[in-house]
């Protein structure tokens, strides 16, 4: 019997303990500061992994899950606005200005689409090309718009 309320015992005083750092501001603010820090580092991951795959396909997907990754950049996100939203942090929408970057940026999308279409009928590849270069001008009119909200 005493092992028992030892056991319970034991679990109120952790319990108690995470409950006080939950209520710490600055245990808070590391963990959202490291959960960027993580973000960023799986972001940078993904991106990579993609390329790879666009340029070797089957190479990373064979060995990783790409469905778990997203899934963890999802959650990670999450993690980092309900810490936000708690913590009061706020921070001003902002317009991407246009860059030079995006032609290069859509050109490797295509090359890398291009490359992945390879075994694809010539009707199927139109169909999705003219798909693609859809959702690229929605995008494009959606991020690039000179109207202020």
């Amino acid at each position: 019997m005493s092992k028992t309320n030892n056991h319970l015992q034991t679990f109120y005083t952790t319990q108690a303990k995470i409950k006080s750092l939950w209520a710490n501001r600055n245990f808070l603010t590391l963990i959202y500061k490291l959960l960027h820090d993580v973000l960023f580092i799986l972001l940078f991951s993904f991106t990579g992994i993609l390329v790879i795959e666009g340029l070797l396909p089957g190479l990373a997907s064979s060995h990783l899950s790409l469905a778990r990754l997203a899934i963890a950049l999802v959650t990670i996100l999450a993690g980092i606005v309900f810490l936000g939203k708690k913590l009061g942090y706020e921070y001003p929408k902002t317009r991407l200005n246009k860059s030079k970057l995006l032609p290069i940026l859509i050109t490797i999308s295509f090359l890398l689409l291009g490359n992945s279409l390879l075994r694809f009928k010539l009707w199927e590849n139109i169909i999705i090309t003219i798909l693609t270069l859809f959702v690229f001008v929605l995008f494009y009119h959606l991020l690039m718009s000179n109207k202020t909200e």
